[in-house]
């Protein structure tokens, strides 16, 4: 088999950060807590922008994408209302029969934030952005994933881990700061 024969999923997994009085203003000139998208309106840069290429698609995320293919009965598509990224404190190794994240239960190891925005960018290409406001995900980030099915955010998988990506030292995002994470997944 050539190496062209083969399908992969890769993705590029961005990480836009602001700072906890950057984070302040924003929120009281919003009167809530900003998204990733009302830092760019409001003309904010973010103190730092890190990009990581890297990813598995787990077995489950093939399944379910090929019974979506197929029309295979009520499988949840990957839409902004079933759709989280998730990041955890752990440098376990991604594997293909991945289910959940390699970090620890609760919510000072790991965090699902459901998507604020996910589309199609093109013919092979989807991007998926969450916002981790200032109480959400404040531990290093070592790991991320995207799962379908839930519909709120929380620190447990309790639906398919679609993909998995560990060791990727992004730092450790601290409370008052919001982080947004950006995966854009490109299929070849």
């Amino acid at each position: 088999m050539l190496a062209s024969d083969l399908a992969r999923g890769t993705t590029l997994w961005r990480v836009d950060r602001w700072d906890a009085e950057a984070t302040a203003w924003a929120a009281g000139r919003l009167g809530r807590q900003p998204l990733g998208v009302d830092f760019g309106r409001l003309h904010i840069a973010s103190y730092e922008t890190t990009e990581l290429l890297g990813n598995l698609i787990t077995t489950n995320g093939w399944t379910r994408l090929s019974n979506l293919l197929t029309n295979q009965g009520a499988t949840q598509a990957l839409d902004a209302t079933h759709t989280r990224i998730g990041a955890g404190d752990s440098n376990t190794a991604e594997a293909y029969g991945d289910t959940d994240l390699g970090a620890a239960a609760g919510s000072t190891h790991r965090w699902f934030q459901l998507v604020s925005g996910a589309g199609s960018l093109g013919t092979r290409t989807l991007a998926f952005a969450a916002t981790f406001g200032t109480a959400d995900g404040n531990f290093a980030w070592n790991e991320f994933g995207i799962d379908v099915g839930n519909t709120a955010s929380g620190n447990t998988v309790a639906a398919l881990l679609f993909n998995h990506k560990a060791g990727i030292a992004q730092g450790t995002k601290a409370s008052g700061q919001t982080w947004t994470a950006t995966a854009t997944i490109t299929f070849s």
